[in-house]
């Protein structure tokens, strides 16, 4: 496998994760020593293929209903239940054991059934009429959220810092009535719950909903203040109560699956709520990861891209869940258009996950015919392309690494950015995708850097001495390193900072502040001093290094505030510092404002530019390069060979260019806007046999460039996978 640089083959190296412990290492001796790696060969690394999930298409049957609900499945009609979900090409669903209100849609002993339910077993006619059209069904049980619990054992509550609990006062509209797993007999009846149900039904998984302590991730409970009485922890310490939280998740996930597999043995145990940092201490317990994203809601378009990143780094089978609905959940009346939805499950896909579309049953049990319409047209869109889905992994050849809270959630993203590191993230991401950057995401020590040739360390995360000597481990086997600063996460002692010739990091006094460019980074704006929105970094250059100053540090005669002001906005440019902005050199880079942030927050054309030059410096050949304008998302996967087809690397197209604002804060896809001759160059030093584009069901000619081919795809709609037939496999 060691090649020249030019040759850059794909490498797949297997390995397998102990995820026992949230500070865990991986043995990179091992693999060198299976997989020898030199420091000039690409890091493209796939997982093994079985773990990946297979292109389920997955219905999730929300159905909540309160106590002022009248009536209950009057209108269930079991065949036409089934065949309507088989009509629309549904091979598994989410069925209601338990909801948010604490009732259950079966005759149960262990809890309230819903008392408009009439004594009916409405889950078990569901389960049956699924079984006999051979479609695969979960159990759904609400854990932490349970109004019916809630209110019949006040003790149970998770307590806030205030000493309040989650129960609404009289002029509140119930919601959120989070409870504590700290409690045990709130433990040990979920788990006779499960119990009961296992032993009435032959159910394929269980589908356990808010396996979590509350949305602040902290608890004042008399038991967990107990705890940190014991651990001489201060609970007030966000650090502490993210630790706390860890621990009650995984001994939950470690009973509730236990518990579960004594009865059913294969049992699927899946748990809502997996997408937050810590997951690779978790990982072990999870046969899948659920990455609940409905964009329209309240998760924008721009979490699904960080978590499904985020979990298949590690390896985990993970499940896209986009809902149906115009907004978000329980929007009954409302209904994506068919394209809206149509790109949303191409994302998936493409990211290699398998599919579920969120729906609410109406409490009258009937199917909405329209919904199902919709559904079956995208769901037989995705399944004309099965076969280029199974067994298809992820190719990566950057890391993007993050660390904080343990439990931090990156959820509603769109309006939320604490910690910083979240739209650090969430900006970083947004530029990678839009170079066409093939990438993975994980914490500080979950996984080997030695898979990618690059590692992007994004602005606000921070650096624990460990991190810092993981980091230069990687470089000193040859590993090429972009460090995002911000003025709240500046690091001093970071040997690689040292080696660019910075000999001190300070924050500017002034936002924003302002940027100049050298002559050679934006051809003709060289002389515009460019907003920093969010502020920089002042950092200091006692010598000469073998790195190039990309752009310097502006700033105002003042800062705004009420004292001082002038004009509208903000104080104008002023002078320029000897303070270099970005530093690049072949390995190693440095940006010292907050890029990602900054880029997520304003999308400036800026940031992207020079975020642009500086992965041409140090990623001059990356695996796709494309004229594809920012809207379309190409990404590559990998299927080895098998008795029916030869090993392929397939380049997903994804069309987001449709998009269009129209509220507050949600982005429509209701129009085709084709993007039309693309070309598209992939690093790749394997013979090509073929070429095709697989939507459009024609050969694409192809030129083979040095150690690149080069193909143009006609047009992109909404989603083309364009198909290398490949003559020898990737594997070692």
């Amino acid at each position: 496998m060691n090649q020249p640089s030019s040759c850059w083959p794909f490498c797949r190296q297997s390995m397998s994760i102990s995820s026992r412990s949230f500070s865990m290492k991986i043995d990179a001796n091992k693999l060198t020593k299976e997989y020898p790696v030199n420091s000039q060969d690409r890091r493209l690394w796939w997982p093994d293929a079985s773990s990946r999930a297979t292109p389920t298409r997955k219905i999730h049957l929300d159905f909540h209903n309160s106590e002022h609900v009248a009536e209950i499945g009057q209108c269930f009609e079991p065949a036409v239940f089934a065949q309507t979900l088989k009509a629309a090409h549904v091979d598994s669903v989410v069925l209601f054991a338990k909801d948010m209100h604490g009732y259950f849609y079966y005759p149960s002993e262990m809890g309230p059934p819903h008392p408009a339910l009439g004594g009916r077993d409405l889950l078990g006619k569901q389960i049956e009429a699924c079984r006999q059209m051979g479609i695969q069904v979960l159990a759904y049980y609400c854990a932490t959220w349970d109004h019916f619990i809630a209110r019949t054992h006040p003790e149970w509550l998770s307590v806030k810092r205030d000493g309040s609990t989650y129960l609404p006062t009289e002029e509140e509209t119930p919601g959120w009535t989070a409870l504590c797993m700290s409690h045990e007999p709130f433990v040990e009846l979920m788990l006779a719950h499960t119990t009961e149900i296992l032993e009435r039904y032959e159910v394929d998984g269980l589908w356990y909903d808010m396996p979590v302590t509350n949305a602040d991730q902290e608890c004042f409970c008399t038991n967990c203040l107990a705890h940190f009485d014991l651990q001489h922890e201060d609970p007030l310490d966000r650090a502490a109560q993210g630790r706390r939280t860890q621990e009650l998740l995984i001994q939950w996930l470690r009973r509730s699956q236990e518990h579960a597999r004594k009865h059913q043995p294969n049992l699927i145990v899946e748990q809502n709520q997996q997408t937050r940092l810590g997951l690779a201490e978790r990982s072990s317990l999870l046969s899948n990861v659920d990455v609940e994203a409905l964009p329209t809601g309240e998760w924008g378009y721009g979490y699904f891209p960080v978590m499904s990143r985020f979990v298949r780094a590690l390896s985990l089978p993970f499940t896209g869940l986009t809902g149906r609905f115009h907004t978000s959940w329980a929007d009954f009346g409302g209904l994506k258009s068919d394209t809206q939805l149509r790109v949303e499950l191409a994302a998936i896909i493409a990211a290699g996950g398998a599919i579920s579309v969120g729906d609410q049953l109406h409490p009258t049990g009937r199917l909405d015919p329209a919904v199902y319409r919709s559904i079956s047209g995208e769901f037989q869109f995705v399944s004309e392309v099965d076969d280029y889905l199974t067994e298809s992994v992820n190719v990566a050849e950057v890391l993007l690494v993050v660390a904080g809270d343990l439990c931090s959630d990156f959820a509603r993203v769109e309006t939320v950015f604490d910690p910083p590191a979240r739209a650090g993230v969430l900006g970083l991401t947004k530029l990678l995708t839009e170079s066409k950057i093939q990438f993975d995401i994980a914490e500080m020590g979950t996984v080997d850097f030695s898979r990618y040739e690059l590692v992007i360390i994004a602005d606000g995360t921070p650096l624990t001495a460990d991190a810092l000597q993981e980091v230069e481990s990687f470089r000193s086997n040859g590993g090429k390193l972009i460090h995002c600063l911000s003025p709240d996460s500046l690091m001093d002692d970071a040997p690689w900072l040292r080696d660019l010739g910075v000999s001190d990091l300070a924050a500017s006094p002034y936002a924003p502040a302002y940027m100049r460019l050298d002559s050679d980074s934006f051809l003709g704006y060289d002389d515009f001093d460019f907003a920093l929105y969010q502020g920089a970094s002042r950092v200091t250059v006692d010598r000469v290094a073998q790195a190039t100053v990309l752009a310097r540090l502006g700033e105002p005669a003042f800062q705004r505030s009420p004292e001082r002001f002038t004009s509208h906005l903000h104080s104008p440019f002023d002078h320029l510092t000897d303070h270099p902005v970005a530093l690049a050199g072949p390995l190693l880079a440095a940006i010292a404002f907050p890029l990602g942030a900054s880029y997520w927050q304003t999308g400036y054309w800026a940031y992207s530019s020079l975020f642009t030059k500086i992965l041409k410096l140090l990623l001059p050949s990356p695996l796709i390069s494309s004229n594809a304008p920012p809207a379309l998302e190409l990404t590559a996967t990998y299927q080895g060979p098998n008795d029916r087809r030869p090993p392929r690397l397939l380049i997903h197209a994804v069309n987001f260019a449709a998009g269009v604002r129209r509220g507050a804060h949600l982005e429509y896809f209701d129009e085709i806007v084709p993007v039309r001759d693309v070309t598209i160059e992939v690093a790749i030093s394997q013979e090509v046999v073929a070429v095709r584009a697989v939507r459009a069901g024609v050969e694409l000619a192809f030129k083979r460039k040095a150690h690149h081919v080069e193909i143009r795809v006609p047009v992109v709609k909404i989603h083309e996978i364009i198909e290398f037939e490949l003559a020898s496999s990737f594997l070692p």
